[in-house]
């Protein structure tokens, strides 16, 4: 049995090596309209350089197209395919040029890479995390916010500050918000493809719906302690005990969360350390204003400002995951591609071979992080069966093979007069049918 799916399998990658070999060629050359980074500064006009930045980015969308098609050409994966690039003009290369080179990647390239480089078809650098990276920054970000959460309960404790209370309350939220994702990964990384055939990527978002909930039910719960306290003269105009020691602790807390902060920030590939990331931000932004409402409350002998901070940082708490909460529901539940994807798709199927005479629907919406995709296209009438299955699974597995796609479907067809696909199902949907 092993043979014949064997030989299966290499008959499909030819197939698909042939197709994308008559794809159809870029209609310009998308690196030379690109502004670079010298060019933007000296633009004045904060709209004008809004437009070419964000004509940048949609280049890079289109570049990501052909580097997927330059990558089935030669029968390899987009992220192989940046090494055998990078091989082809290594052998190009007079041997002067290769010492420059390799003179400048010594002087510029860091002793200990942590990141797993990738090159793209037009020779850039797109540095991709690695998996163990994106663990160990789950890791110590765990062990960061334990270690945190018992020295703010001592700080607060101690001095009495409702505002270091309320910064000690989110450090344990933070670990809360660590477990879920600990637990959510495991889930996802246990692998069924009869009781989840299509995996459980959606999982990750819908554990940082869970954290959200929590969150932003906890912070409001602080906020109406603090209003109580700051509504009540007896508490309102209790002193606060802050010693230099307990001074030392905060700032130690607040450095090690910025480091956290920027290190997760600058990885990639992961919405579960995208938003560890989002909640070390919060924390040093936490953690500073909680430090200055008491400090400034003890010397202007205005304790009233302890409370007023938590209410402030509550308020900012709350709205910030309340945007998290609502834009990962929207991805959950269906939401439309931005008009940039479209573009990219639409221009994946133009360009992906020259049978495809229309392209009729592109379809597109989230399922979680990433997107599902339809498009129609459109085959001559005498196109025999074969050949259009193979152009129709070739495009899906071309689209399949992007960063923001999770799954594609392709529908082939031979005019473009037909009813839009599914319109009676959605109707349908909340109106008994």
């Amino acid at each position: 049995m092993a043979e014949p799916q064997l030989d299966r399998r290499k008959s499909c990658q030819k197939g698909l090596v042939a197709l994308a070999a008559a794809a159809l060629p870029p209609p310009v050359d998308f690196d030379a309209l690109r502004l670079d980074n010298d060019q933007l500064a000296k633009i004045g006009n904060k709209k004008v350089k809004r437009f070419y930045e964000e004509q940048n980015e949609m280049i890079d969308r289109f570049m990501e197209v052909d580097r997927v098609i330059e990558a089935l050409k030669h029968g390899v994966t987009p992220e192989e395919y940046g090494s055998l690039y990078d091989q082809e003009q290594h052998d190009e290369e007079t041997p002067s040029e290769r010492r420059s080179t390799k003179s400048t990647m010594d002087e510029t390239a860091p002793l200990l890479s942590t990141t797993a480089t990738a090159t793209t078809f037009d020779g850039t650098n797109s540095k991709r995390t690695s998996l163990w990276i994106i663990h160990l920054a789950i890791n110590l970000s765990f062990v960061a916010n334990l270690a945190l959460f018992a020295t703010k309960c001592f700080l607060a404790l101690f001095s009495g500050s409702m505002a270091i209370l309320a910064s000690a309350f989110e450090s344990f939220l933070d670990i809360v918000s660590n477990a879920i994702i600990f637990f959510t990964i495991r889930i996802i990384r246990h692998k069924d493809y009869y009781t989840y055939p299509v995996g459980k990527s959606r999982m990750e978002p819908l554990g940082i719906i869970v954290f959200a909930v929590i969150i932003t039910t906890s912070f409001t719960q602080v906020l109406m302690n603090s209003i109580e306290r700051l509504t009540e003269p007896g508490k309102a105009g209790e002193e606060l005990d802050l010693s230099m020691g307990a001074l030392i602790l905060l700032g130690a807390n607040i450095a090690i969360k910025a480091v956290l902060w920027f290190w997760c920030a600058k990885i990639k590939g992961s919405s579960s350390v995208d938003a560890l990331a989002h909640d070390h931000e919060n924390d040093v932004v936490f953690s500073i204003a909680s430090t200055i409402f008491p400090i400034v409350g003890i010397w202007a002998k205005m304790p009233w400002l302890d409370p007023v901070g938590a209410i402030i940082l509550s308020i900012y708490i709350i709205y910030e995951w309340m945007n998290i909460l609502l834009e990962n529901i929207r991805r959950l539940t269906g939401q439309a591609a931005s008009s940039e994807d479209i573009k990219q798709l639409t221009y994946m199927a133009f360009r992906f071979s020259a049978k495809i005479t229309a392209v009729d629907t592109v379809r597109a919406y989230y399922n979680g992080d990433r997107l599902l995709v339809e498009i129609d296209i459109i085959l001559p009438p005498e196109c025999p069966l074969h050949e259009a299955h193979d152009v129709g699974e070739a495009l899906q597995d071309a689209l399949e093979m992007m960063e923001n796609v999770e799954r594609a479907f392709v529908h082939l067809d031979y005019n473009a007069h037909h009813e839009v696909e599914h319109r009676r199902v959605v109707d349908g949907v909340g109106f008994g049918g």
